[in-house]
């Protein structure tokens, strides 16, 4: 049976209900994540609806990368699709809590869904040696927000373990060589996070 193992023990409300890696959102629309949006790659989905603060509000998307900003103000503004070079991929926006600052932080990421409602993403950074900043932030973080399209909610994010990491990295790979690559530049896995969906934001 899959099992998801918990990266985090800082939240207690994510040690509470199951282990977690995710953080919780800071109002306000966030900055946008620096790491390169083709680094992250995600899998799993299904929703609950819980009701919350409006996801976006002024001062979101400050600083950061520009290239990232553009792609997230295209996503916005086109229901989640987005051209170029991530033309025809699944995109989603991660927010995340920034480790550090505790402000939050926005960036794009390819993701795959599965049949019971949860999503997946890959923090792999381009095979780089150290993973990327918003790995960091969910680790420390574990509540996260998430935008599909037009639908914007909350998520617990959890790192996948034994079989369900390495079944989700397989369909990932499948998906997007590049991902294979990516892992053997590392020298080491690429985790796997998951996101349950907690519920969608008014």
């Amino acid at each position: 049976m899959d099992t998801i193992s918990n990266t985090h023990t800082a939240s207690s409300r994510a040690a509470a209900s199951s282990r977690a890696v995710a953080n919780s959102r800071v109002e306000g629309r966030p900055a946008v994540e620096d790491t390169p949006v083709v680094e992250d790659a995600p899998v799993v989905v299904n929703a609950l609806a819980v009701r919350g603060p409006a996801p976006r509000a002024n001062g979101d998307n400050t600083g950061g990368n520009a290239f990232n900003r553009r792609v997230i103000a295209e996503f916005r503004a086109n229901g989640g699709v987005v051209g170029g070079p991530f033309a025809g991929q699944r995109l989603l926006l991660l927010t995340t809590t920034g480790a550090r600052s505790g402000l939050p932080r926005t960036t794009p990421a390819c993701y795959l869904a599965e049949a019971d409602g949860r999503l997946a993403v890959f923090p792999s950074n381009g095979g780089a040696a150290t993973p990327p900043a918003w790995y960091r932030n969910l680790t420390a973080h574990p509540e996260v927000t998430v935008e599909v399209g037009n639908r914007v909610f909350r998520a617990l994010a959890t790192e996948a373990e034994g079989a369900m990491r390495d079944r989700l990295w397989d369909r990932q790979v499948a998906a997007d060589p590049q991902f294979a690559a990516f892992q053997e530049r590392a020298g080491q896995p690429i985790p796997v996070v998951v996101l349950t969906p907690l519920g969608d934001l008014a």
